[in-house]
């Protein structure tokens, strides 16, 4: 008995733009939903809202903020709640993680032809 496997080289490459497809919906998805959470400087301080706008996609699934302190408003031992952002929080991706991570992935695999199982 002999068995052949045949590779379908247009599904592979359909699947990979598809996936990156996703990934970019996931990334975009993300950046929105954290911006309740992010801290934002009043306006009248210096650099208010650099933080928000330094949030950029470095890589596929790879959030990176630029701003300088970024890491240490992140992981700062108390939330945020002062300047133009009553909402913020530190560990803004976690908090919009625990909020919305069924509905993005539900939207991600509803790109790839699937459904979330979550």
């Amino acid at each position: 008995m002999r068995i052949e496997f045949v590779i379908d080289h247009m599904s592979i490459k359909r699947r990979e733009r598809l996936f990156a497809k996703a990934q970019d919906y996931i990334d975009k998805k993300c950046i929105e939903r954290m911006e309740p959470y992010v801290p934002v400087a009043d306006s009248r301080l210096k650099n208010s809202g650099r933080l928000l706008s330094s949030a950029g996609i470095a890589e596929p699934g790879h959030l990176v903020f630029t701003a300088p302190k970024a890491k240490v408003s992140y992981y700062a031992k108390v939330n945020h709640r002062h300047g133009g952002n009553p909402r913020a929080t530190r560990l803004w991706f976690r908090t919009m993680k625990a909020e919305s991570a069924k509905e993005i992935l539900r939207g991600a695999a509803a790109i790839v032809g699937g459904r979330a199982v979550i």
